[in-house]
């Protein structure tokens, strides 16, 4: 009898959409004690008027400039000190910032044009500049800018607008708002909205927070201590319209080999989520499911193979509404770099080199496959002899055969210079071999070195970060293309970070390859 896969399931619960993101900019109109009024005072700090009095008369003696001066006052007690720290500005604080980000009318609707409403104080007066948005939404971001009249204000809003091209699915999406003055001054703020759907309602799956992958998809996490695959994913329910929507608990699941309803179904199931459901107006409920695959199952051994699959879920309104949605699941897949300098760098080059590789694993964890490590050598120069400089292909295969980490991981050498043909790097083969040992066990790249204006001997961080990438990418299996914005560009002067689906594929195989 065939293994089956479990599905387990957590209620998180209801979630406003206008205020959706918990680690947002609390909305706060600070109030500042160095010129505030009495009513001002009162009003804005909640404090009695003989509180604020004894603010006013403590300023007139010496400028209120932290905790401790309002600690000195003696009318104030300890709760009111702490009250008053988290809204109040002391004494030559940048006054400039952000109050509140909201959206103009009740929400921000799926494929609508809309716009944010930001609240600002800017007591200075300052000449406003330039008010920009970056939007991400599934970690894609675009940004929005607008200019604003100069005309100087101490208090105020200023709207953004998205048109009908910047309209945003459903799901959520953060904001992360930032104001500036023509005198350089900047105030930031990020606020996070769950977009409603215009129709409106609708189901949408998300990655689990702690399993987010690059291409926004859910992660088959294999667990070896019980030889299983985890794949979590996250329920959101939304509701655009302006009462409460009650759902029923049955909840249909479904994994697919290939799209949603048109590939070969691998495994389906159902479960009832724990207690009754109620989707409030404006707003979203939420929960998380876990699908535990054993040895035997079908997504284990999809899984197993390094193939894509579809989790499609459905759901049911009390109305008879039935909704729906899925998401990509997919393995993550990790291979480790033995990054071996060949010849002495300096503190300075050392630091800019792992910059380097740091960069080099985010343009591959942009497409799922992660570092399982970095292992950090040096051949120092009495040792390295005529190999910190190679000059011919012959050269750079000696170096190979003579040096060699032994595990399996890919071995990176970063010589001091390459001084033949236009090579800046060359790996070993096109895939190289998944043992060690050998005249193609490796890659091995230029340094990218150059001085600063201070005479600092330095690496190009970015132009390193891709051609490590570039030759790594070689030794897994990838060829050169001509697409312009692609890793594997040969021109160096325009490679791009992008590795497609198709290449993602292609390194699959490799011995060196894991799962994460």
């Amino acid at each position: 009898m065939a293994e089956e896969t479990a599905a387990r399931r957590r209620v998180f619960g209801v979630r406003a959409a206008d205020a959706y993101g918990v680690d947002d900019s609390p909305a706060t109109d600070h109030i500042e004690l160095s010129r505030a009024t009495r009513k001002r005072l009162v009003d804005g700090l909640g404090v009695s008027v003989r509180v604020a009095d004894a603010l006013i008369a403590a300023r007139r003696r010496r400028p209120i400039r932290g905790p401790s001066d309002l600690e000195a006052i003696k009318e104030l007690s300890a709760e009111q000190v702490r009250a008053i720290r988290s809204r109040a500005l002391f004494a030559g604080e940048e006054a400039f910032h952000i109050t509140d980000v909201r959206p103009v009318g009740r929400a921000v609707f799926s494929d609508r044009p809309f716009a944010l409403r930001i609240g600002f104080q800017n007591p200075d007066g300052g000449a406003m500049a330039v008010a920009a948005v970056t939007v991400l939404w599934a970690g894609r971001p675009f940004v929005v800018e607008r200019r604003l009249p100069r005309t100087a204000k101490t208090h105020g809003t200023v709207e953004v607008r998205f048109d009908a091209k910047r309209a945003l699915p459903v799901g959520p999406a953060e904001f992360q708002v930032a104001l500036y003055r023509s005198d350089g001054a900047q105030a930031s703020f990020r606020k996070t909205f769950y977009v409603l759907p215009s129709n409106p309602l609708a189901l949408t799956l998300s990655p689990a927070g702690a399993t987010v992958t690059g291409t926004w998809s859910a992660r088959g996490d294999y667990h070896p201590e019980n030889d299983t695959f985890l794949t979590e994913c996250t329920v959101t329910i939304a509701n655009g319209d302006g009462g409460a929507v009650s759902m029923n608990r049955r909840v249909d699941w479904s994994f697919w080999d290939g799209p949603v309803g048109s590939g070969t179904r691998v495994e389906s199931g159902s479960f009832n989520w724990g207690g009754p459901i109620t989707v409030p107006a404006h707003g979203t409920w939420q929960g998380g499911v876990w699908f535990s695959s054993p040895n035997g199952s079908g997504i284990y051994d999809r899984y197993h193979r390094k193939e894509d699959m579809a989790i499609s879920i459905e759901m049911t309104a009390s109305d008879g509404r039935r909704i729906s949605g899925e998401i990509t699941c997919r393995v993550t897949l990790a291979y480790g770099v033995n990054i071996i300098k060949v010849g002495d760098f300096g503190a300075q080059e050392h630091s800019d080199l792992y910059a380097a590789v740091d960069q080099t694993r985010q343009i591959y964890e942009a497409r799922d496959i992660a570092f399982r490590g970095i292992d950090r050598r040096i051949i120092n120069n009495s040792l390295a002899g005529s190999f910190t400089m190679l000059n011919d292909d012959p050269e750079f295969r000696n170096l190979l055969r003579s040096w060699s980490v032994p595990n399996d991981w890919v071995d990176v050498y970063v010589v001091q210079k390459f001084q033949w043909s236009s090579y800046n790097g060359m790996a070993g083969d096109i895939p190289g071999p998944a043992s060690k040992g050998g005249d193609k066990d490796g890659v091995a790249v230029d340094k990218s070195g150059y001085a600063d204006s201070s005479g600092t001997a330095r690496l190009d961080i970015t132009t390193l970060g891709k051609l490590i990438g570039h030759e790594v990418g070689h030794y897994l299996g990838l060829s050169h293309t001509t697409d312009s914005g692609r890793l594997m560009l040969a021109n160096t002067g325009v490679r791009g970070t992008t590795l497609t689906y198709d290449e993602y594929r292609l390194m699959f195989p490799h011995g060196f390859m894991v799962f994460l």
